[in-house]
Formats: structure tokens, sequence, C-alpha cells
């Protein structure tokens, strides 16, 4: 028996979080873990450029709208490309809410695919974007709206013309078909020249995908956007409503199929492009798309799963919400998030309770999959429907506009009322603040390659308060226990049954065995594990058996109040 001491205490009551970031300034280190795709490695951040950074300089300057240039003047806080410094949020991937022309705000309604929205810049622009973050070791993603095109798209103004070449291009049809969408919204838009679908509004006449032509000319728009502009990938808007089948507008066996081609397409052009969709449905749906249609999908049953057992104290929602996501998906292909630029803001829907935020946060970057982060979360940003104030400008400082664009500017919309006491200024240089937390947080996550990506096993604790599961990856695990409740809890023991942790246990001894070398240990070894706090109460721990299991057993005598704890375990030598 061996005690086995935290290596790292996340408590969300009292930081002891040291910064461990590790970030590079080219796409692949010296050195760097390679054995998994680069998304598995990434922390993305997910932007809407209208509400970033309006530029200080250049022909966008001052005019009260975020620009393509106001994100690249921006870049030091996401990331500063220097290894040695943990002042910048750390993260390593951009996902870019619709950049193309739009006649809306939000731009889910795409008038060109082939170029920017001109108040957000050029394709020049972009391309000077792509370069920078390219050389800080970040990559970019865009939304790409597959499933509908604007009612003012050239394509759409040519099909209204009956017998027209592009015609097929939309779904036509010469009378009212009558039905309504799944939520009893209509779905079919009277027009001159007949009856049109449009899924989510009269504005937004869907493709249709059913004609060869139309998926001709999307491939080649994604390959524009890949070979061309250097994008690293795309964010599939509305994935799953591609292809209807009479009235069953969501998954059907004609959209899965055409994903799966559209997938090999993306690959042929670039075999390291990420496709991540959105499909808004139970994880028994998402994950039916991974890995043949799409690398990744948004896991929205486990965000919402994550913020239930926040708010209300219980576990069980997110334990088992997780365990359907083992089960479902390919190890630790999918997307996760708390919430996105459609939902309300995780500070309002966690009624702004700043503690409820940090657990919430400490789950997000210590669970399987790849992390998102809808910008401003990390410093506490609210919002609530409707949509445009859960897309306010970001929070620079307390000042004039929140600094987001000059006090002489006015501001496309107006920033939160509580910028002036949550802002990136104010918590920039405080450790203690959630934006220091979400730094810690990231650090450890991109520095742990068994958080980054490493396989995941449930571990049952004693407490329903107590979320428990390990992280194994190549010969280490993390140990991670999580109390969601706002009370603290003594005594509560974690047990395993067979899992990933015999990998670690079992390894095989270096130089020894016979052909290759896979001759595994003779037993069980007891884990021990990097000691950084000297000040923790443990109680031992038996070594797992030979199949990865351990006997319950209490490794922290006390938890804290809505705290993560983080146990990094190594075989004993």
């Amino acid at each position: 028996m061996r005690a086995i001491r935290p290596a790292l205490v996340l408590s969300l009551v009292s930081l002891c979080l040291g910064a461990c970031a590790s970030r590079s300034v080219v796409m692949e280190a010296p050195g760097e873990d390679r054995s998994a795709p680069w998304w598995n490695r990434a922390v993305f951040y997910e932007v809407f450029v209208r509400s970033f950074k309006d530029s200080s300089a250049g022909p966008l300057a001052n005019d009260g709208v975020g620009d393509l240039q106001g994100l690249i003047e921006s870049l030091d806080y996401l990331n500063d490309g220097d290894p040695r410094t943990a002042s910048d949020l750390g993260v390593n991937a951009l996902w870019l809410m619709p950049i193309n022309p739009s006649p809306s705000y939000h731009g889910y309604d795409v008038t060109d695919y082939d170029s920017v929205n001109p108040a957000y810049g050029t394709n020049d622009d972009f391309r000077r974007l792509v370069r920078a973050c390219h050389a800080r070791g970040v990559r970019v993603i865009i939304d790409l709206v597959l499933n509908h095109t604007s009612d003012r798209h050239p394509f759409f103004a040519e099909s209204r013309t009956v017998g027209s070449a592009r015609r097929d291009w939309y779904v036509w049809s010469p009378t009212d078909p009558g039905w309504k969408g799944e939520s009893g919204n209509a779905v079919w838009h009277r027009d001159p020249s007949g009856w049109y679908f449009g899924l989510f509004n009269h504005d937004m006449p869907d493709l249709n995908f059913a004609d060869r032509s139309v998926t001709d000319e999307m491939s080649r728009v994604a390959r524009f956007w890949l070979r061309d502009m250097g994008a690293d990938g795309f964010r599939l808007d509305a994935a799953r409503h591609l292809i209807e089948d009479g009235r069953v507008v969501s998954s059907t066996p004609a959209t899965l199929a055409w994903l799966k081609d559209f997938q090999g397409r993306l690959k042929a052009v670039d075999p390291a492009a990420l496709s991540v969709g959105e499909v808004w449905g139970p994880t028994e749906e998402s994950a039916r798309y991974v890995p043949a249609a799409m690398d990744l999908t948004f896991n929205f049953e486990l965000a919402r799963a994550v913020l239930d057992s926040v708010r209300d104290g219980r576990a069980a929602p997110a334990g088992a919400a997780l365990e359907k996501a083992l089960r479902l998906y390919p190890p630790g292909q999918f997307a996760t998030f708390l919430t996105n630029h459609d939902q309300e803001r995780v500070m309002s829907a966690l009624g702004g309770d700043e503690g409820r935020a940090r657990v919430a946060a400490a789950l997000l970057f210590t669970l399987p999959g790849v992390p998102f982060v809808y910008y401003g979360e990390e410093i506490g940003m609210r919002g609530g429907k409707p949509d445009p104030d859960i897309r306010t400008p970001m929070q620079w400082t307390g000042g004039p506009n929140a600094g987001f664009c000059s006090a002489s500017a006015t501001p496309w919309r107006p920033a939160n009322v509580d910028a002036a006491h949550r802002n990136v200024q104010g918590q920039h240089a405080d450790e203690t603040s959630l934006l220091g937390h979400y730094r810690r947080l990231i650090g450890l996550r991109r520095s742990s390659p068994s958080l980054a990506r490493g396989v995941c096993a449930m571990v049952r604790a004693s407490d329903p308060g107590v979320l428990a599961f390990v992280r194994v990856a190549d010969a280490s695990a993390m140990l991670v226990m999580v109390n969601v409740t706002g009370r603290e809890i003594a005594g509560c023991t974690v047990s395993s049954a067979a899992g990933p942790l015999a990998s670690l246990v079992m390894a095989p001894a270096a130089g020894t065995g016979g052909t290759g070398g896979q001759t595994p240990r003779a037993g069980p070894r007891p884990l021990a594990a990097r000691e950084r706090l000297r000040d923790a109460r443990l109680a031992e721990v038996p070594a797992p058996d030979g199949s990865g299991a351990f006997p319950a057993c209490v490794p922290l005598g006390v938890l804290a109040p809505r705290s993560a704890y983080i146990i990094e375990l190594t075989p004993a030598k």
C-alpha cells in the first residue's frame, strides 16, 4: 500500500494551481505529442468577430463593429506565441462564426461564399489572420453554412425563375405542401414562382443537396477556404438538416451519406482538415456521425448535463451523460462546451454564481473530448435571449464601450452594464480571478497528455455530489474528483472496476520481455504521484489489480465545496 498524493489541486475555494502552460510558436513544436489528431491537443475559442474587437487602425477602425484586424490586434490576449509566459489565455485554436457577406448581423444567411464580409475586412485580412495565428501555433476554423443560403444570394435569385439552370438548387413545390417543422414553425414559404422550403426562416432557403451540382459547388467552396485561404477546417452549421426525407428533417440516411461523401472530399484536399458538426440532439444521434461523416460533433447532451449537475449539486446528470458519450463515441472524438452563441451564457445560466462557473470550467477542461470556450465566458460575461444579447461586445475594460471600440464610436450593440466591474483589464493581473482560473485550467490541459487525449473511465464515488473519473495516456494517469455541491464532503470513497489503469499498472518493463518486449511485469504495481502539495491529508490507496480495478478507498479526507481535485498517478519505481 502506498499513499497517493495529489499532483495538482484545483480548489474552487482556495486555488492552488500554478501556471503550467505548454505553448509553441510553430504549428508542431519539436518533441510535441503527435500521437493524436491535432484537434485532440487543442483548446478552441469561439469568436463572434462583430463583437470581439473593433480595430484601432486601418479602414475599419473605430466604426463600432468588430473586424479581422481587431482580432489580429487581440491575439496576444488569446495566445502570445511565447511558451515562457502564462499571461495569455493559452487557447490554440479559433472557431470564427460566419465571416461571409450577409444581410444580417449574425451572418448565418450567406450571400457570397467566396469572400469576407466587408464589415469585417477582406480576403487578404483573413489570410493575414491565419498567418498570424499559425505563427503562434493557433489553428483557425470557420463556420460553413451548408444547409441554406440567404434569399438574397444570386443562386436563389436565379432559382426563382422556373426553368432556370439553378431552379433545382433549392427545394420548390408548385403548391403549399401544408406541413410544419418539428417545432411547429412554418417551413414552406410563398414566392411568385411557387413554394420553397426554408427550415429556419423565409429568408434562409434550403439548398437542395439531391442536386449533384449543389454538392460540387459547396465542395468547391470548402476547397477554396482550405487551399486558397488557409483555413484549418470547418464548423458545419445545422449539419443534421441537409437532406429531408418527406417530413423528416433531421439526421436522415441521405444526410449522413452526403456528409460521408463530403468528408472524403475534405480529406482529399487536406487530410488534417477538421470537420466539427452542429448536431443538436441526443448523444445517440450526434454520435452516429463520427467518424465516417465528421471528425467531431458537439455533445449538447453532455453540456446540458454538466450545467444541471453544477446548478443542482448532483453528479448523476453529468455522470450519466459522460457514460453515454464514452459508450457511443470513438474515444475523445466529440466536442465539449458549456454554452454557445445560441444559448444563455454560462454565468447567466448559473444565476451569476461564480463558484458554480468555476467548477463547470474545471469539468470542461478535465472531461474527455475537445473543449470549446465561447468568447467572454472566461471573464464571466452574462447574456440571455434574444440572441443579440448573447453576442454583445467583448468586455475588455471598465471604460467607455467596454474598450471594444473607441469612446467616440457607437458600438453596433451596447456592452453589458456589468462591464464596469467584469472585464479583462480588471481580471488580468489577478491570479485568483475567473480569467486566471481559465488560464491555469487551459495550461494544465495542454501540458497533460492524460487530460488532452487520454482515455477515460468512470470511477464510483460514495457521495452523490462527487463526480469521479480517470484519464490515462501512455505511462501517466489522472484521477479527477469533482465536488459539485455547495457543502464540504468528508470521507468520500472512490473505487474503480476494470479499466484503463491496467495499461499504466501493467506497463511493460523497459528492455524486458520476449519478442518486441511486450511481456508485462508480474503482478500489479502500486501508484505514486509527483508531489507538489505537501500539506494535503491523504489516506493510503490500495494498488489497482492487473485489470486496472481498485477497491474502495478515500484518497482525500475532505473535499471543499464546489472544488475539483486532479491527482496525477504514475507507476511506483
